[in-house]
């Protein structure tokens, strides 16, 4: 019962991924078309910016899939309730307060990273940003906790139809009202996330949401010390971005800002696939904590076999794809936009990788490694793009970012297995080191394969190593043990009556 309820929901999470990126795909294709990339990119910086507001958050939105994870596991219902509520007026109070700074530093700020020309219609947005912001930040609360209740499959049915919502309404009114039509549609999707989650936890655990006040000193001093470390990792996670992007704007321009926009959002959105479904295992870890501690490594090894096979499969079909993706969102070739989707998929590849002891992590309450892992990320990231900015451009920033996402990918995989004395020899098979081998010939192959074709003249030799490479790809994964149980079972969860 277990299993299947993992599988569904990790099938959810996958169906949410595809949507959502399907949809950001039209419409950044959309909005490249009807407002320009360097008003694309005067969004990215902006959304950039709000997301310094997660220092508000504290961790609680994922600290409360753990917590509501266990108190259900105990049957404790009045913890839970208090919790809920407890980490919810939080929420409000401290992105509320972090939002009215962020507006007024906002005037003082953006002029050293945003163009004169684009200047007013980014401060005219930013207050309009961080209104969606709070609504969306409640919203993750109350839909964390549909995590903690193993119901993540409704929470990606939420996510889904929001997203297409967003669409529509951002088709609706980006042509009436620019760019603040695109923030007016963010705000009614959070508010439509906030309310259906609402609806349904209510439905699932009975009498959740009452008119009294349920503030819990003790709780919240329980979520604290965890959301300490936890807000320690968004505190530097919310710096990745606004760094990168800013350091972009100022050696590469708000160009590559946009083109990088939509490269990362490629990237982020098909690595979701994998992370969404691998992220369900969080309240699972953390029952299994609870009830049957052995189980955690198991859960481990097998999850981490079965994220490779896609791994590989998902990371070597981006990077041949790369140049169609460019021509058909594009409309062009664009050699930076090429740069950063195949470098920011080679390093997404080892973060996909390091995911099962991530969330394992989560689930198990042990922040330690996490932590340093995102502290080599925020002290490399700044001091790599900076003097690779200098240097190479828009490029080297880029190239910053990657280096500093690798080592902290790493540090968090090695630590994890070192701790448990999960040994490489469980995890890897020969057929695993040969499907990785096979990958990297077809990627390489590949990608300059369609790039001469594009260039007018075609390689046969690469064509033909292309295909050899490209039959023994797929050889070796339906070879592959994992993909065989993971096709059965997935068979038994849908023909069952």
């Amino acid at each position: 019962m277990q299993k299947s309820k993992l599988l569904f929901n990790s099938i959810a999470a996958i169906g949410q991924v595809l949507v959502v990126g399907i949809v950001y795909l039209l419409l950044y294709r959309y909005l490249l078309v009807t407002l320009g990339i360097e008003l694309l990119g005067v969004w990215s910086l902006i959304i950039a910016s709000t997301s310094l507001a997660l220092i508000a958050n504290f961790g609680i939105s994922t600290s409360i899939v753990k917590f509501v994870a266990t108190y259900q596991t105990r049957n404790d219902f009045e913890s839970l309730k208090k919790l809920i509520f407890t980490a919810s007026v939080f929420i409000i109070v401290t992105y509320s307060i972090i939002s009215v700074i962020i507006l007024i530093a906002g005037s003082y700020v953006l002029p050293h990273f945003i163009e004169t020309q684009y200047l007013p219609i980014a401060l005219e947005i930013l207050p309009f940003s961080l209104i969606s912001l709070v609504i969306n930040a409640l919203g993750g609360v109350i839909s964390s906790c549909l995590d903690g209740i193993q119901k993540n499959y409704i929470k990606s049915y939420i996510v889904s139809f929001t997203s297409i919502l967003l669409f529509v309404l951002s088709v609706l009114l980006t042509p009436k009202f620019g760019l603040k039509g695109l923030i007016f549609a963010q705000i009614v999707q959070a508010a439509v996330v906030l309310l259906t989650s609402l609806y349904f936890l209510s439905k699932y655990i009975k009498g959740i949401f009452t008119f009294q006040w349920n503030w819990s000193k003790s709780l919240f001093k329980e979520i604290i010390d965890y959301g300490l470390k936890m807000q320690a990792l968004s505190f530097m996670q919310m710096s990745f971005e606004p760094i990168t992007k800013a350091f972009l704007s100022k050696y590469g321009g708000l160009a590559m800002v946009g083109y990088y926009e939509m490269a990362s959002r490629l990237v982020t959105q098909l690595r979701g696939l994998i992370v969404s479904a691998n992220q369900v295992i969080i309240p699972v870890v953390a029952e299994a904590k609870e009830t049957n501690e052995d189980y955690v490594k198991t859960l481990y090894i097998k999850t981490f076999s079965i994220v490779l096979l896609f791994d590989i499969v998902l990371i070597t079909g981006i990077i041949i794809t790369a140049p169609l993706v460019s021509f058909l969102w594009i409309g062009e070739i664009v050699p930076f936009f090429l740069f950063a989707v195949v470098l920011n998929s080679i390093v997404a590849f080892v973060n996909i990788c390091s995911n099962p002891a991530y969330f394992s992590y989560l689930g198990e309450g042990k922040l330690n490694w996490l932590i340093y892992s995102y502290l080599a990320i925020t002290i490399i990231n700044p001091i790599f793009g900076y003097f690779l900015g200098v240097h190479f451009g828009g490029y080297g920033v880029i190239l910053g970012w990657n280096v500093a996402f690798l080592i902290g990918s790493l540090l968090v995989l090695f630590s994890y297995q070192h701790e448990n004395k999960i040994s490489w020899k469980s995890l890897l098979l020969k057929n695993d080191l040969f499907f990785v081998i096979s990958a990297i010939g077809t990627s390489f192959f590949g990608y300059f394969t369609i790039i001469s074709w594009f260039n007018g003249t075609l390689n046969y030799l690469f064509i033909c190593i292309f295909v050899l490479c490209l039959i023994f790809f797929v050889l070796s994964f339906f070879k592959n043990q994992y993909l065989k149980s993971v096709i059965g079972k997935v068979m038994q969860l849908f023909t069952k009556k």
